[in-house]
């Protein structure tokens, strides 16, 4: 039987205390090693196309707000995320859920918290390290949108909700669409679970985008309405939303599957040049099973994105320093980083962002780059 991963959840998104998080079956590490064969085949790379999404979009969203504290000389003002609701995503899941489908699992996934490997990654939940990256991109302005000349690419691997890309989003959002002057930008979201970026990736940038383009301009000092809201989804909102993106040189593309020589290919399948690369991902290295595959993509887009005079990229990972019970955590992840670098003949420089210390598991956001 293919073993799960629980992570003690049940209801909404994150708030979780740390210690609950880690409450993960000791059992489950025995019960990994000996599925073998018995575990799903790795789901292959593959580029979506969000045209072929925006039909199955429902009449209305329920969503929420996370709200991240910016520090300013002045005063604290909040960045605004929005997110769709969990009870929404589970609706449209049971609504979908066909023998074509088979949501099942995906719905007892998203209910339990539960994640299955090679099968279901957690995408669904807003995990604690995303908010911490979050925090850190919205602090150290890291591909200076502001003041940057060149073109940029964001990847986000793992992205499922996608809170850390969302807070670059809606930096950009925040600035009228006519300072974009000619700069690009260019979104990857990569999840495992297709579904995952079609029923909640997808979503919560429109969502985010309507909160910046129709609502407020700017991040807001005052308190905003955290009870859940309706969005109708018409014909007429989603070209809004795609010519506002156009016009602020905004591009998105959607990649779900394992990671893989593949799955790198398709992200630099555009062959558009970017001064600027940032990887992003957070709660990925949770896995011994996974992490060979990770660090090789990690390393592969890194130096892929700067393989150029002058183009520059890094990546921010964000991660417990330790997942009891599942037998990941950091330092297993820079052994692995560093064998996989050193077999490649790369220099790999690992610096420490940020250190979350509490009552639980510490945190950690990394900041990698090839030398």
């Amino acid at each position: 039987m293919t073993s799960t991963f629980s992570f003690g959840f049940a209801g909404d998104d994150i708030d979780i205390d740390d210690t609950e998080m880690n409450e993960i079956d000791e059992t489950n590490n025995d019960q990994n090693a000996g599925a073998g064969s018995t575990l799903p085949e790795l789901i292959p790379a593959k580029k979506h196309d969000v045209a072929e999404w925006i039909p199955t979009l429902p009449s209305q969203i329920s969503f929420n707000k996370l709200r991240l504290p910016i520090n300013t000389a002045a005063a604290t003002k909040h960045l605004t995320l929005a997110r769709r609701d969990i009870f929404d995503i589970r609706a449209q899941l049971m609504a979908e859920d066909t023998p074509d489908e088979n949501n099942e699992e995906l719905i007892a996934g998203l209910e339990k918290g539960d994640i299955k490997p090679n099968f279901y990654e957690g995408g669904f939940k807003t995990w604690e390290c995303a908010v911490d990256l979050a925090k850190v991109l919205v602090d150290a302005d890291e591909l200076g949108l502001s003041t940057s000349a060149g073109d940029r690419h964001i990847i986000e691997l793992g992205a499922g909700t996608a809170i850390p890309s969302l807070s670059l989003f809606a930096q950009l959002l925040s600035n009228p669409a006519t300072t974009a002057q000619g700069k690009k930008t260019h979104f990857t979201f990569a999840d495992y679970n297709s579904a995952v970026l079609r029923l909640v990736t997808f979503p919560n940038l429109l969502l985010t985008w309507l909160h910046y383009t129709q609502s407020s301009s700017s991040p807001s000092s005052e308190g905003e309405s955290e009870e859940d809201e309706l969005l109708d989804i018409t014909p007429t909102l989603i070209q809004s939303f795609q010519e506002d993106l156009s016009a602020r040189g905004i591009t998105i593309s959607f990649i779900s599957g394992a990671w893989s020589p593949a799955f790198v290919d398709l992200v630099f399948s555009q062959q558009e040049s970017h001064s600027q690369t940032l990887v992003l991902a957070s709660e990925t290295i949770y896995s011994p099973a996974s992490l060979g595959a990770f660090s090789e993509t990690l390393i592969a887009l890194l130096r892929r994105a700067a393989v150029t005079p002058g183009q520059q990229s890094g990546a921010l990972v964000a991660a417990k320093k330790v997942y009891f019970g599942v037998g990941g955590g950091v330092d297993e992840f820079l052994a692995v980083l560093g064998g996989v670098a050193g077999a490649q003949g790369v220099k790999v420089d690992v610096q420490e962002r940020l250190d979350v210390k509490s009552e639980g598991v510490g945190r950690v956001v990394l900041g990698v780059r090839c030398a």
